[in-house]
């Protein structure tokens, strides 16, 4: 999980009530990375922002697939099946993304292509998925608590050097 991400959470920034919300920080945490990246020529900034994209978007997915989506499936099937196409679709470009060299011209073309595919995937859940979970019964404080209990061993992998990969995921 990069910095960021981690101070914002230990600053209990993941809403306990709506796990939504929590999401919805991670999206805007990663629009405005992929937005600095892709509007600079910078090359020091695009070496820091490109791998941190990548890690929080896998962390991001991790969860999702992990605690989130096999929660909320039964609200719109259809619906959570193409949000975990759009993650294999990220997936694949951040394995490409790895194998390069942030700044590259095939590196910035790649990240064009993710940063389509995620805004994409993005206002499906917030304009979509999001309202359904929040309308729904679903008990949101205990999906919120699951949510942060996985997010914490993410943490913890991650501090000891393990890597976090969506489950299920082809590496």
């Amino acid at each position: 999980m990069t910095n960021q991400m981690i101070e914002a959470r230990q600053q209990g920034n993941f809403p306990s009530n709506d796990p939504t919300q929590g999401l919805m920080q991670d999206h805007e945490f990663v629009k405005k990375l992929m937005h600095r990246y892709l509007e600079t020529q910078d090359m020091q900034v695009k070496t820091m922002a490109g791998p941190q994209i990548c890690e929080a978007l896998q962390m991001h997915i991790s969860l999702e697939e992990a605690v989130f989506y096999p929660r909320v499936r039964e609200l719109d099937t259809d619906l959570i099946d193409r949000c975990e196409t759009d993650h294999e679709r990220a997936d694949e470009l951040i394995t490409q993304l790895q194998a390069l060299t942030p700044g590259a011209e095939e590196y910035d073309k790649l990240m064009q292509q993710l940063q389509q595919t995620i805004l994409s995937h993005i206002t499906a859940e917030e304009e979509q998925l999001f309202p359904k979970v929040r309308s729904s019964s679903i008990n949101l404080q205990d999906l919120a608590l699951k949510m942060k209990a996985y997010e914490s061993n993410q943490v913890s992998d991650h501090a000891t050097g393990g890597q976090t990969r969506r489950p299920g995921a082809q590496h």
